[in-house]
């Protein structure tokens, strides 16, 4: 495996990533995820533009997963994380997650944020094990409690989801 920037030809591919990934979420009774439509073409070009996407790549240097920072009113943001499913544990979301917090450090950030599902093994759990804890409510701030209504809208049950931030600084 190999952690390369992303290439403006495989943004199609890294929605096809995103779509292969959320099709474990069938195997935890959330199939409400599934027609969600992945990270927005315009999203990917702008955050590979500005050196926030990476892909992990097979072999022949195919991506099998990605990582999506983006700022969020000041905050450095994990938009999305995806692996393809046939190359689940084998380090690659962690080695993803590395490169995205090493990147918000070189930015000046103290920490990064972002929105995840509670109580599913590859979520809050995955998160959880790599140094990220939960944002109490009362400590949400504006931005985060409209992205959480962005959330709602797109068809995320807000009950089950959870936002975490891992400080990078101490």
């Amino acid at each position: 495996m190999n952690i390369r920037t992303a290439r403006r030809h495989e943004l199609r591919a890294l929605q096809d990533i995103e779509n292969a990934a959320d099709e474990i979420f069938r195997r935890v009774g959330m199939p409400w995820v599934l027609p969600m439509a992945p990270a927005d073409l315009g999203l990917l070009e702008s955050a590979r533009r500005a050196g926030r996407l990476w892909v992990a790549t097979d072999g022949a240097n195919r991506p099998i997963g990605f990582a999506l920072l983006r700022r969020l009113d000041g905050m450095a943001w994990l938009h999305q994380l995806s692996v393809l499913p046939r190359y689940s544990g084998r380090g690659i979301g962690a080695a993803l997650l590395e490169q995205v917090c090493a990147r918000a450090l070189r930015e000046r950030h103290a920490s990064v944020f972002l929105s995840t599902y509670l109580g599913v093994p590859w979520n809050a759990p995955f998160y959880t094990r790599r140094g990220f804890s939960v944002v109490p409510l009362a400590q949400y701030t504006a931005a985060m409690r409209l992205e959480r209504a962005h959330e709602r809208q797109l068809g995320h049950p807000i009950w089950r989801r959870c936002l975490m931030r891992r400080d990078l600084t101490v």
